[in-house]
């Protein structure tokens, strides 16, 4: 009894660390890496932030980290606020496995992979990325949270006419997104929340200072004939693509295959993940990773409105809403307004003060 007590003030807790708004409404984006989920966020984040709280996250480790507690999990935040009448959304993201795992692999390929500067990487040869990559192939991560971590034990069929599931369980809303699909992420999410979604694509690996070599890699690199095997036998793969999908994916690949490559064992992996630890010499900690970081105060709301505007009106790029910097372009616009009507001798300067927060 005082166990459950504990673990109960501990999810208040964690809630209170994490959500900073007390709405009825929460979405948890949770999903493994590199399956387009920071577009997913920023997207929701635009259209729902002033009445939905949106986190996005991976794993415990994630969890304890924003909330400093060891001993809860994401699946018990989410149970409890369902249990507590919420109404709670949780999103996952299929992606097709070798795609996400150069994605992933390319995610780390600096501070770990290759202890490196992106800069100098982008000079490297595809032939000396591709053989790195192919020695951790098989180790680089492809479960599935829909059937791996929320704990649902028969998943419904994904539905290939609607091109999302949604299911209901303990009052809990899980839904499924595949990647390829992302065209109409705008169109399903508006039909499931009723209301107006805009897409907001955020933070592609094409576009960071690596993705030169990353767009020449996806282009150039060849599959050893043993790891397609692996991927023709992915039980995710048949599950989220239909007969058709599959078929194509394959032959997308067919024409792209080499011989057989021995990739690390587990023992090797292991010891190689250690090396990369110890030796990585960038802080891997990412700051301001989002296009719009959630702050609802008035100005950054005016920002986010405006930007919910504009891509409605068909506009693709985006500046990011950071508070401090919006805070700044404010004071500094009043400033202006304020020298031009102290020259035109309208009223001294020491008629105002400026507060903004």
């Amino acid at each position: 009894m005082a166990d459950h007590l504990t673990n109960n003030i501990d999810i208040k807790d964690s809630i209170k660390k994490i959500f900073k708004y007390e709405y009825n409404n929460y979405i948890f984006i949770y999903t493994p890496p590199k399956v387009g989920s920071t577009t997913l966020v920023s997207s929701l984040r635009i259209s729902l932030s002033n009445s939905y709280n949106i986190i996005h996250i991976h794993d415990e480790i994630m969890l304890s980290v924003l909330t400093g507690i060891n001993n809860i999990t994401i699946n018990d935040i989410i149970n409890y606020l369902a249990s507590e009448g919420k109404n709670v959304f949780v999103i996952d993201v299929y992606r097709t496995p070798i795609e996400r795992k150069m994605s992933e692999f390319f995610e780390k390929i600096s501070p770990y992979h290759f202890n490196n500067s992106e800069e100098n990487i982008n000079t490297y040869s595809i032939k000396r990325v591709s053989e790195r990559f192919n020695k951790i192939f098989p180790h680089i991560e492809n479960s599935d949270h829909y059937f791996d971590k929320y704990k649902i034990e028969n998943p419904i069929p994904f539905d290939f006419e609607k091109k999302y599931t949604i299911e209901n369980i303990n009052d809990i809303n899980y839904i499924k997104l595949r990647l390829c699909d992302s065209q109409l992420w705008g169109i399903i999410l508006t039909e499931i929340f009723n209301k107006d979604i805009v897409i907001i694509s955020d933070y592609t690996t094409d576009t960071k200072k690596i993705g030169e070599i990353y767009k020449k890699f996806k282009h150039d690199y060849k599959l050893p004939e043993n790891f397609f095997e692996i991927i023709k036998n992915c039980k995710y793969l048949h599950f989220y693509y239909n007969e058709k999908e599959r078929a194509n994916y394959f032959n997308s690949w067919r024409n792209r295959l080499t011989s057989s490559f021995i990739p690390y064992t587990d023992f090797e992996f292991k010891f190689y993940m250690q090396i990369c630890l110890e030796n990585q010499y960038i802080n891997d900690i990412q700051t301001e990773h989002y296009i719009d970081n959630g702050c609802l105060c008035k100005f950054c709301s005016f920002k986010r409105r405006d930007i919910f505007l504009r891509a409605k009106n068909g506009e693709k790029k985006f500046e990011k809403i950071i508070h401090n910097e919006i805070i700044n372009e404010e004071r500094n616009k009043i400033i202006n307004n304020i020298q031009k009507k102290v020259l035109n001798n309208k009223f001294t300067p020491n008629q105002f003060s400026i507060k903004l927060k």
